[in-house]
């Protein structure tokens, strides 16, 4: 709420911010003083709790409301007049028992009695037609095609409808129907008006420009550049300056982490540890051995949903990848003679005369002094093939110029974690792997990459120092063409669609 205050009450997301924090600490004050510790499960599942839950702040009752429930098994008096809304089939369906049978003949054996999947579902029967039996004199029920964006499937007392009434024309409106003349009768309810239909006007928001002028006196140096940052750049110009000059950045509000992204954070974390233990020696029972060993602890601490019920096949099979992506690494290093120098080694020197820093996820020694870099991903195996081959693996190139000297190249390679492959461009590193560009001098192609890489943040500068700022999307590639024609020979091969990840696309006129 202070940051809210700070910053001219623009950044609205702070409140929601604001208001899941004072949530969390509400829960956290109301917990029994026998919970002094929580897990990170325990943590987990109150984050999702409340970032699921709208963060809406109740009204006062007004006067004249009418009188509702969310849930229809929540009816304890009966009804004259109900409304059902949202008549649509929203019930879990229960097909199995949540506990094996080993845990039921525990519980049992601890006199823990537990409701059984037939229970359930009488139950669920019984509260099904509580509406119907509160209603006393009208009941109207609201059936929306769609439900959350998806389209809705028939609540089950249709099939019930139906055997009562032989034709249920003569119950039905479709409120998307114009002549409702013969069901006056219902457009006659006490406080009930239908919605109309009304159209509303298309807005162009016309052609998405391929530059637009900027005041390049705000565009002062930066501190240090990234790779990230200087990629952005090179290939789609306006995110570096809205991310980085203008400030626009993606809101701190609270966020479940994807499970793809999650798999590859605990990846990661799991390639940082073993790769610091001395497995010179190890086979693949010791592999097997160390990830049991060390599975529990790190699931717990650093991907606790996927220990929730209902993941378990996703986690033995993300556990079995890990097993053979670790495998095939260690042995891999082992018949190359590698060694790991370092994990999560920081990199700066300078690029064009700017300061420059970035992060390397493994440096492997060998000998008296050779190097090479391996950047761990969890997936995307074609992409970074076609980085490779294409000579646009610029992540890779700047980290072996800034851990070699300028006259020496590190090697270079890709570690794919979901398939357990190694890429890279000849054999000189790891013998074993099929190689993508074998013909090709890689200390020569690094140089040229490079000077490329050089040549276009020259000329990104300039164009941005003269006010000038490139718009690149598929829409704009034409005309840019057409704008730069020989300068485009020199440097970088430019993109011919989209940015992958844009949060601007509102802004340059992407989004209609």
């Amino acid at each position: 709420s202070d940051e809210f205050e700070a910053t001219a009450s623009k950044n609205t997301s702070l409140l929601v911010l604001s208001e899941q924090a004072r949530r969390v600490e509400e829960f956290l004050h109301e917990l029994p003083p026998s919970a002094a510790f929580l897990t990170f499960l325990e943590l987990e599942r109150i984050v999702r709790t409340i970032y699921e839950a709208a963060p809406v702040t109740p009204r006062e009752t007004e006067l004249g409301h009418f009188a509702y429930v969310s849930h229809g098994d929540c009816l304890l008096e009966p009804a004259d007049d109900l409304v059902w809304w949202n008549f649509t089939d929203t019930e879990p369906a229960h097909f199995f028992s949540r506990w094996y049978t080993d845990e039921l003949a525990f519980l049992e054996k601890n006199k823990v009695a537990l409701a059984s999947p037939q229970t359930e579902n009488a139950l669920m029967l019984w509260q099904r037609i509580q509406p119907i039996v509160r209603a006393g004199r009208r009941l109207i029920l609201v059936a929306p095609q769609k439900n959350n964006g998806e389209t809705a499937a028939e609540h089950p007392l249709f099939s019930h409808l139906r055997a009562c009434f032989a034709d249920l024309d003569g119950i039905l409106i479709h409120i998307d129907n114009k002549k409702l003349d013969k069901f006056d009768r219902f457009r006659r309810f006490e406080n009930l008006k239908t919605p109309q239909y009304i159209s509303l006007k298309y807005h162009q928001l016309g052609k998405t420009a391929a530059q637009i002028q900027v005041n390049s006196k705000l565009l002062t140096p930066r501190e240090y550049e990234t790779l990230t940052s200087l990629e952005s750049l090179f290939y789609y110009p306006h995110q570096w300056v809205f991310r980085h000059k203008a400030r626009l950045t993606k809101s701190a509000i609270l966020s479940i982490v994807k499970e793809n992204t999650l798999k590859g954070n605990l990846a990661h974390r799991f390639f940082e540890l073993v790769l610091t233990e001395n497995f010179a020696e190890w086979t693949r029972a010791d592999v097997d051995l160390w990830v049991n060993d060390r599975s529990r602890r790190l699931f717990a601490r650093e991907a606790a949903t996927m220990l929730m019920y209902g993941y378990e096949p996703e986690r033995v099979q993300f556990i079995r990848q890990l097993k053979y992506a670790i495998w095939t690494l260690i042995n891999a290093l082992q018949r190359n003679g590698w060694r790991v120098e370092a994990t999560e080694k920081d990199l700066s020197g300078s690029f064009a005369a700017t300061p420059v820093r970035g992060k390397a996820d493994v440096v492997l020694l060998r000998g008296d002094g050779e190097r090479c870099v391996l950047d761990l991903k969890w997936s995307g195996h074609g992409y970074r093939e076609r980085l490779i081959k294409n000579g646009e693996d610029l992540q890779l190139v700047m980290y072996s110029r800034l851990l070699t000297d300028d006259e020496d190249w590190a090697h270079t390679a890709y570690f794919i974690i979901e398939n357990a492959r190694l890429l890279a461009r000849n054999t000189l590193a790891f013998n074993e792997i099929k190689p993508l560009m074998p013909d090709v001098d890689a200390q020569v192609l690094n140089q040229s990459i490079w000077q490329k890489m050089l040549k276009t943040y020259d000329w990104r500068l300039a164009q941005i120092t003269s006010g000038k700022l490139e718009i690149r999307s598929a829409h704009t590639v034409r005309d840019l063409e057409e704008l730069y024609g020989n300068e485009l020979l020199d440097v970088l091969e430019m993109k011919n669609e989209d940015a992958r990840f844009d949060d601007y696309r509102t802004l340059i006129g992407l989004v209609k």
